[in-house]
């Protein structure tokens, strides 16, 4: 049987200095499997006005997401994803894209137990943190949402399904000083 692993995508954008996107691939227990991020897109006045309001989503799905979730050598078998705005790439790539927060509720009794919120929406309590998670998908996703719910159980007896996410956003602040610092 094939190694489950999970997803973690996060596009970190700076007004000065831009847009960069990073994917990070674990395993069962949270180690990295791979780690791609892009270079920094710093889109021009012109292109600004023009883009409008639409401008960051364009650059975190359209750009740098779909780029990154392309260049994968190892696909996710779901994809933790920080908001909704990237439900749009479920059209492209066939594996679900979820979201997971930490629920201001009472824990559940017991590992794995969930409620449904909605038919895309449930909480779940997973081992490794107090309070249920709330895992949210597209509804495209939301026929799965019982098998994504035994995958995440399972996930969260031997990883803290939140963390990833975490070193994504420092990875990222990091690669951006970086590459600021030498700019100069």
């Amino acid at each position: 049987m094939a190694e489950t692993r999970i997803g973690y995508i996060d596009i970190l954008g700076d007004p000065r200095a831009g847009y960069i996107g990073g994917v990070l691939i674990t395993d069962r227990v949270g180690v990295p499997v791979e780690f791609r991020h892009t270079e920094l897109v710093n889109p021009g006045r012109v292109q600004k006005v023009l883009y409008g309001k639409s401008m960051e989503r364009f650059l975190k799905c359209e750009s740098l997401a779909k780029c990154l979730l392309t260049d994968l050598e190892n696909k996710p078998d779901l994809l933790v994803v920080p908001d909704a705005e990237y439900y749009l790439l479920t059209r492209t790539f066939n594996f679900p894209f979820v979201q997971l927060s930490k629920a201001a509720k009472e824990p559940l009794q017991k590992h794995g137990e969930s409620v449904d919120v909605s038919e895309s929406e449930a909480l779940i309590q997973i081992a490794t943190v107090r309070e249920p998670l709330r895992l949210k998908v597209d509804r495209k996703n939301a026929p799965a949402m019982a098998g994504l719910k035994t995958v995440l159980a399972d996930l969260g007896r031997t990883m803290d399904l939140l963390e990833p996410a975490t070193r994504v956003q420092a990875a990222l602040k990091e690669i951006l000083t970086d590459m600021v610092r030498d700019a100069k």
